[in-house]
């Protein structure tokens, strides 16, 4: 009879998760595989919207403002490091002092009132 109590305990000890039904949480998982799709959409887009830049905004520089070949492309590489960098600060000042939330709303706002600028 003992035997067969520490052969039951042992089993219980053994496998805690036996009795464990699957939640639907578990099932419907988000993201993962599904989701790489539109990302590496976003990312290829946004690859092809800065490569057409480079061409154009290098001829732009060239013609409307008599800059050397050399330093216009040197002038983008300037601006294309700060585009890039500027948003790991954002991220660092929103993550250590502002909040995820409140920066998306700056940034939105700020991105609002310099294309509404732009239009005028």
């Amino acid at each position: 009879m003992e035997e067969m109590k520490n052969e039951n305990e042992s089993n219980e000890r053994q496998d805690p998760l036996a009795n464990f039904s699957h939640s639907s949480s578990t099932k419907n998982k988000k993201g993962g595989w599904k989701s790489v799709k539109y990302i590496l959409g976003n990312e290829t887009f946004e690859k092809l919207a800065s490569m057409s830049l480079i061409a154009n905004l290098v001829v732009y520089m060239h013609t409307q403002y008599n800059m050397d070949t050399a330093f216009s492309v040197e002038v983008f590489n300037i601006w294309s490091g700060l585009v890039n960098f500027i948003p790991l600060v954002a991220a660092y000042i929103a993550d250590a002092y502002v909040g995820k939330f409140h920066m998306l709303i700056f940034g939105g706002i700020a991105s609002l009132l310099v294309n509404t600028k732009k239009l005028s």
